[in-house]
């Protein structure tokens, strides 16, 4: 049986009170669908989705994010792997 790993891009989230939020895509996404590109392009107004069914969701204003800070590039966790698996 074939093992798929997918590698993951890490980003950090900086938000103006100081919190930094961990988030990650697969490496593969493409560029015009990526966290980067979905941030740059967004309106003041828009309200980010972060997080998963296991860990939970954060929703993040736009107008919050002061900036974002990219990560290490990393193998997906088996819980992550479980949840893709299963349609999350």
């Amino acid at each position: 049986m074939e093992q798929d790993v997918i590698m993951l891009q890490e980003y950090l989230i900086h938000l103006l009170d100081g919190t930094i939020i961990r988030c990650s895509e697969d490496y593969e996404t493409p560029n015009d669908q990526s966290v980067v590109t979905r941030v740059r392009k967004a309106a003041p107004t828009d309200v980010f989705t972060v997080g998963n069914a296991f860990d939970g969701y954060k929703y993040i204003p736009k107008s919050s994010i002061l900036y974002l800070e990219t990560g290490d590039v990393v193998e997906e966790s088996p819980a992550e792997r479980v949840l893709r698996k299963v349609g999350h």
